[in-house]
């Protein structure tokens, strides 16, 4: 059993003139990030890696929620395909990974979450907001064996709605 929570990174600052890659989260951002390593912290076991887009505002969003679960920062595990990434490229990332990794969380963006999600799960999902976490149980051994359709949604959660629990 594997066990992989896709988040999408936290709110982003659009009030400068950064580029997208560059840019910063913003104050929403940097609340909502510790809140969701602290929900993750609370609620779901402890990840063996954490994945993560090379852009700002998900490698911050990374690195506050490593922070709230105890995960060491200089463990996180960047991929240049994660911004702006395909379903495919996804899938290629996952089938990477070592079969001893047993829970995996990928910080990255949107459409890619929101639709990665959907294939895996096959659950029609809308959209997947920011710092919103989809946390997938996979009836596999090895990462390799991952296929679209097989993932069972166990929670899909918002900011708003852990911060209310």
């Amino acid at each position: 059993m594997k066990l992989l929570t896709l988040i999408r990174h936290a709110k982003s600052d659009w009030d400068n003139d950064l580029s997208d890659f560059d840019r910063p989260l913003n104050t929403k951002g940097l609340n909502d990030a510790p809140a969701t390593g602290k929900y993750i912290n609370s609620n779901l076991p402890k990840p063996d890696l954490i994945i993560s887009s090379y852009a700002v505002r998900a490698d911050e969003t990374a690195k506050l929620i490593a922070k709230e679960i105890n995960y060491d920062t200089s463990k996180i595990k960047y991929y240049d395909e994660l911004y702006h990434c395909s379903i495919t490229e996804y899938f290629e990332i996952l089938i990477r990974q070592h079969f001893k990794t047993n829970h995996i969380i990928i910080v990255s963006h949107n459409p890619g979450t929101t639709g990665f999600v959907t294939l895996l799960t096959d659950k029609n999902i809308d959209t997947i907001p920011t710092c919103g976490v989809a946390h997938i149980e996979l009836d596999i051994l090895k990462w390799e064996d991952v296929e679209p359709g097989m993932g069972k949604l166990i929670k899909l959660i918002t900011p708003e709605e852990f911060n209310n629990i």
